[in-house]
């Protein structure tokens, strides 16, 4: 595999099917049991630091890359221009969160927004 990209409804009950991606992503590296545990929970979180930003989200997409010096994994959000009415997530919470589940974790930000969570599969990953 070289890139995966998968699109879904920024909706909660949709998140279950990035989940399920990367469960295939696990199964193509052949990836032990408790990191593909970890990776859903990082999926998980970052949904859901993604779905509850300032403004509304269309789309959250999954992008899973094969690169020489490791897997690169991101979940990036389409927002529009309508202010979300529920509390927004803690950023600095969420990151460190998904820090502890995967090697490498940057959030890219814009209008006081995150709109991007990219992270870096462990190491052992790499076939």
């Amino acid at each position: 595999m070289k890139t995966m990209t998968m699109t879904i409804p920024a909706r909660a009950e949709w998140t279950l099917a990035l989940r399920m991606a990367v469960s295939g992503v696990g199964a193509i590296y052949d990836l032990p049991v408790d990191v593909l545990s970890d990776l859903r929970s990082a999926v998980d979180e970052s949904c859901e630091l993604l779905l509850h930003q300032t403004y509304c989200v269309k789309t959250l997409t999954l992008s899973v890359e094969e690169k020489q010096d490791g897997v690169y994994m991101s979940i990036a959000a389409q927002c529009c221009d309508q202010m979300q009415t529920e509390p927004r997530a803690d950023a600095e919470i969420a990151k460190l969160i998904i820090e502890t589940l995967v090697r490498q974790v940057d959030l890219r930000t814009e209008d006081d927004s995150v709109q991007e969570v990219r992270m870096i599969l462990p190491a052992s990953v790499k076939k």
